[in-house]
């Protein structure tokens, strides 16, 4: 009995989280990534004995390898990501815990930052229209957002190549069941014309039989030309049904390579359509142009904000002073709530924000989750190569050393 274990540790950078107005919320993406979490998980090959007529398991080994590799990485990003949604939970917790007579220089610190940033706000939008929530939001990711635009890009690029390769292989597809169909067809006419054929023959034969033995004729030729016949037609029928099962053997083939590139296909769209699906609720958007425009209007804000920066040192102390509180009671990123002042002092928000994460997290489980069934689905695959073809485990064993799986197995 083979039982699987990965070892492959990645290097993963860790990433500032800063939360905003949108965690947790759900763009029309997320409709998408659910119908294709149920209705597209790894689609097997019409008949269910896939592994007894695979033909090259080198390349079925490699898929199912590359899909590994994948939803491992897939799973250790969004860690990262899930451990400081989950650490930001807890910060929350903490400020909530603090004591009403222990506040009054933490709330204090807050409503200052408050109230001097959206001061600063204004003077930052004179003239240039962008939502008070939206600047915010940027703000918080204001380093990153080059970089984000440029990933969610390239996201959206993927995504709709993901698609066209999905529309094609589903054409190949309905192609192959088309040419499968025809070659069945041409299969039972084969079958009717050998039976019309051997009646006819027979029935010949017979009459000729009778005719001989009744008139004492000579039917030398006419036999022969019936036998003749029967030869003819037996090698079209033979020949022609040697075709059909080539044809038949060519298609089956074609149709699992193409259903396993499809398999690919949809985990890549799957995963790329829930990544795009973050990022647009992160930055509440709904797609890369929107995000661009945003960011061009907040350039502008920040460049028409420096001829206001009259209240900036008194922001920066109450900023401080907010830092300097929150590490008495040991948040681990104290910065984040700068820009969540308002929680500190508004217990609704604070419950608002708490849901958002919470929303975030699931987002974040159910992304881990999806991985690691591929994962072990792919293992399991594996797993029934090597115990239908034991012969090929040297082989295997070799080539996923080379993927960097490795198989321990326990008679």
């Amino acid at each position: 009995m083979g039982i699987f274990k990965l070892f492959k540790k990645k290097k993963v950078q860790n990433n500032k989280l800063i939360d905003n107005k949108t965690l947790g919320e759900k763009s029309s993406n997320q409709e998408l990534v659910e119908d294709m979490n149920q209705n597209t998980m790894v689609e097997e090959t019409e008949d269910d004995d896939i592994l007894d007529r695979i033909d090259d398991w080198a390349s079925y080994l490699n898929g199912q390898s590359d899909r590994i590799k994948e939803s491992i990485k897939q799973v250790e990003d969004t860690k990262v990501e899930y451990q400081l949604v989950s650490s930001y939970l807890g910060d929350m917790q903490k400020i909530e815990m603090i004591p009403k007579e222990q506040r009054d220089n933490l709330d204090d610190a807050a409503r200052h930052i408050i109230t001097l940033a959206r001061d600063r706000s204004k003077y930052q939008n004179n003239g240039i229209k962008i939502a008070d929530k939206q600047f915010r939001n940027i703000e918080n990711y204001e380093e990153e957002m080059p970089n984000e635009i440029k990933k969610m890009k390239e996201n959206e690029s993927f995504h709709t190549l993901i698609k066209n390769d999905m529309r094609h292989l589903e054409g190949e597809k309905g192609e192959l069941r088309y040419q499968k169909e025809e070659v069945i067809k041409k299969q039972r006419f084969l079958k009717a014309l050998a039976i019309v054929t051997s009646i006819m023959v027979l029935g010949l034969l017979t009459l000729l039989l009778m005719i001989a033995k009744t008139f004492q004729t000579d039917i030398q030729t006419p036999f022969l030309l019936t036998i003749l016949m029967a030869a003819l037609s037996s090698f079209y029928i033979f020949y022609e049904a040697r075709r059909n099962a080539i044809m038949m053997k060519v298609i089956e083939k074609k149709q699992n390579k193409a259903i396993d590139l499809l398999n690919s296909v949809k985990i890549k769209m799957i995963n790329n359509t829930s990544v795009l699906d973050y990022s647009y609720s992160k930055f509440m958007v709904h797609n890369s142009k929107e995000l661009e425009r945003i960011w061009e209007k907040y350039v502008k804000a920040k460049d028409e904000a420096r001829r206001y920066e009259k209240n900036t040192e008194l922001l920066n102390f109450y900023n401080e002073t907010l830092i300097k509180e929150l590490k008495k009671y040991n948040i681990n990123d104290p910065e984040i709530w700068i820009y969540q002042a308002i929680a500190i002092i508004d217990q609704k928000e604070m419950q608002e924000v708490r849901h958002r994460l919470n929303v975030r997290r699931q987002k974040l489980r159910e992304r881990i989750d999806y991985n690691n069934k591929v994962k072990e689905h792919c293992l399991m695959n594996i797993e029934g190569l090597i115990k239908k073809n034991p012969h090929l485990r040297p082989q295997i064993e070799e080539l996923l050393v080379k993927n960097n799986i490795t198989v321990v197995s326990i008679d």
